[in-house]
């Protein structure tokens, strides 16, 4: 099983922070600014090269992390997690994504809530 994803068209870089108790962590991640004025970030979860917290489980904080080092308005910021196909006969291993949305708590994204995209809808996001 194949546990350290390649770079592809949604993921282009790492993208390092703290995650619980400040462990150094990793995820890929993939900036898009899109035609529509808004910018797209899709974390995409790295498994064995990630020595830290996984990206769903500080996924408040991580997007909270990313707005902010793009200097982003919360209102034209998306976030998508990502899970690579790590080409298992289990099916929870497929590739998966998510579009997060999140409550605004001053400066700080809270209270996430994950809908289930397909690649073709990401794709368009992209596009857009």
């Amino acid at each position: 099983m194949e546990t350290n994803p390649d770079f592809d068209k949604y993921m282009d870089h790492y993208f390092d922070y703290f995650g619980q108790w400040d462990s150094p962590s990793r995820c890929g991640l993939k900036i898009v600014k899109r035609k529509d004025g808004k910018t797209l970030a899709i974390a995409t979860e790295i498994y064995r090269q990630n020595p830290g917290t996984p990206v769903t489980e500080w996924v408040a904080p991580l997007a909270t992390q990313i707005m902010r080092d793009l200097h982003c308005d919360p209102a034209d910021f998306v976030f998508v997690e990502h899970t690579p196909n790590l080409h298992s006969k289990l099916t929870f291993y497929g590739e998966t994504f998510d579009i997060v949305r999140f409550e605004l708590d001053g400066s700080e994204l809270t209270d996430p809530k994950w809908t289930r995209l397909t690649s073709h809808q990401v794709d368009a996001m992209m596009e857009e």
